[in-house]
């Protein structure tokens, strides 16, 4: 389903109608033939489908009052679409946003739903790789990681240093910090397990992603982003 803005007949249009994807970019709006990738079911691939049904599952064995409770919330955590208008999340869609984020830094699920939190402002401070010793590090704020709250750091593959721009698609979790985790992070070895060794990538560029999760409801803070050229 595609999604306009409405003006004299269209002002901005975005996602696909049958074969034709209607989308933006720095250099303005675009319109390309869709393509069907190949279906590689990679192993990331497979526990996101995996995990996306068991929450399925779990919505569906959820009590009346509880789903209730759920679709009640939802007005509560509004979102930015594509386009940048305000847009509501489902009950069942909070639901399974809330777990995901709570399976991601390993603390247990909820079923019944949360109350609007207050997100520290993060930012991103010096984020350095070096290609002879491998070290990936980055700066953070506040420091250490607030109480009740996780630090989720995402990250893509080294890419072209003229790139100023990567989709959602191209970021990976990384790790997650625990509260009272102090600035910088130190991303070598879980970088090197997800993309591999930085090692002989110098002069290529790594974008970076970081957000805060609160531990009891799931809730996430807005992701902020930063990028490096590997020296």
């Amino acid at each position: 389903m595609a999604k306009f803005t409405p003006g004299a007949i269209v002002s901005e249009l975005r996602n696909k109608i049958a074969a034709t994807v209607y989308t933006k970019n720095r250099a303005g709006a675009s319109i390309r033939n869709r393509t069907t990738p190949i279906n590689r079911r990679s192993v990331g691939q497979t526990q996101k489908r995996q995990q996306l049904s068991s929450l399925s599952s779990g919505w569906r064995a959820l009590t009346a009052s509880q789903i209730a409770g759920w679709n009640a919330a939802a007005p509560s955590f509004p979102q930015q679409d594509q386009l940048g208008q305000t847009i509501f999340l489902t009950g069942h869609q909070l639901y399974v946003r809330c777990n995901a984020n709570l399976i991601l830094i390993g603390a247990s699920q909820i079923t019944d739903a949360p109350t609007p939190a207050s997100f520290a402002v993060l930012a991103i401070g010096t984020f350095t790789a070096v290609a002879s010793t491998g070290v990936i590090s980055m700066a953070f704020t506040p420091t250490p990681v607030p109480t009740g709250f996780n630090l989720v750091v995402k990250a893509t593959a080294p890419v072209s240093a003229g790139k100023s721009f990567v989709g959602n698609s191209a970021f990976r979790f990384i790790l997650k910090e625990a509260a009272a985790a102090a600035s910088p992070a130190l991303l070598t070895t879980p970088y090197a397990t997800v993309w591999g060794a930085i090692t002989g990538k110098a002069g290529q560029k790594i974008f970076v992603e970081a957000y805060l999760v609160e531990v009891a409801s799931g809730l996430a803070g807005i992701p902020v982003r930063s990028s490096a050229v590997i020296s």
